[in-house]
């Protein structure tokens, strides 16, 4: 059982997910399996070090993908729907704040196969980054090796 739920009660899918990971229910590689035990763990006693989870911060942003569409391919005009394994990574990463009220993670590396939706996630993260984050004159920057990618 999680140890977040929403205000409705219902635990959200990014937990569940997370829950799933450390049992094994989910096959997932070693470092997605020290994300979810380390989650889990700072969710017990990380406030001991200045640390703190803030469920609607990270239920801000996934809501945020509620607004985003496809823009083209056979999904184009559909709303995005992320994955649990995308949301469990978006969960993470915009629910931990420390102490002094910045985020505690402000890279993330992501490696995934090809045609998994590494492209949309890191797209609606730099859309939110510049228009829902709340940050005054907010600047979002993309590169790749190829202008196409970019």
């Amino acid at each position: 059982m999680s140890l977040i739920a929403s205000s409705a009660g219902v635990v959200a899918e990014a937990e569940a997910y997370i829950d799933k990971v450390i049992a094994g229910e989910v096959v997932a590689c070693r470092y997605v399996q020290l994300m979810a035990a380390r989650h889990r763990r700072d969710l017990a006693d990380g406030h001991q070090r200045g640390l703190r989870f803030d469920v609607a911060a990270a239920q801000h942003v996934l809501d945020f993908f509620h607004f985003l569409r496809h823009s083209k391919g056979e999904w184009a005009g559909r709303v995005v729907e992320l994955e649990p394994w995308q949301q469990a990574i978006l969960w993470v990463l915009f629910g931990w704040y420390r102490k002094d009220g910045t985020r505690r993670f402000r890279a993330c590396h992501l490696d995934v196969a090809r045609k998994n939706g590494k492209s949309t996630v890191a797209a609606g993260i730099g859309l939110y980054l510049m228009i829902a984050d709340n940050e005054p004159g907010a600047e979002v920057y993309s590169a790749a090796t190829k202008r196409e990618q970019a």
